[in-house]
């Protein structure tokens, strides 16, 4: 029986949140929250990747316009 528990724990640990938040930690930050020297910084960070038909690319851009920046 104990080792029926142990072979149910690691199904358990993957489905756990501790293993969603780690996952979780990547996530971008909200364009409408980013200060002007964040909003340009990633802006930046797109532009060196070649990454400018991305959406997120095109809302950082939106977002600099309304901003006036």
């Amino acid at each position: 029986m104990a080792e029926e528990v142990q072979a149910d724990q690691p199904a358990e640990a993957a489905a756990s949140p501790e293993g969603a938040q780690s996952a979780g930690t990547n996530k971008t930050k909200k364009v409408n929250r980013l200060n002007a020297k964040e909003l340009a910084a990633k802006i930046e960070e797109i532009e060196n990747t070649r990454m400018t038909s991305s959406k997120y690319y095109k809302h950082l851009l939106q977002r600099k316009k309304e901003l006036g920046i």
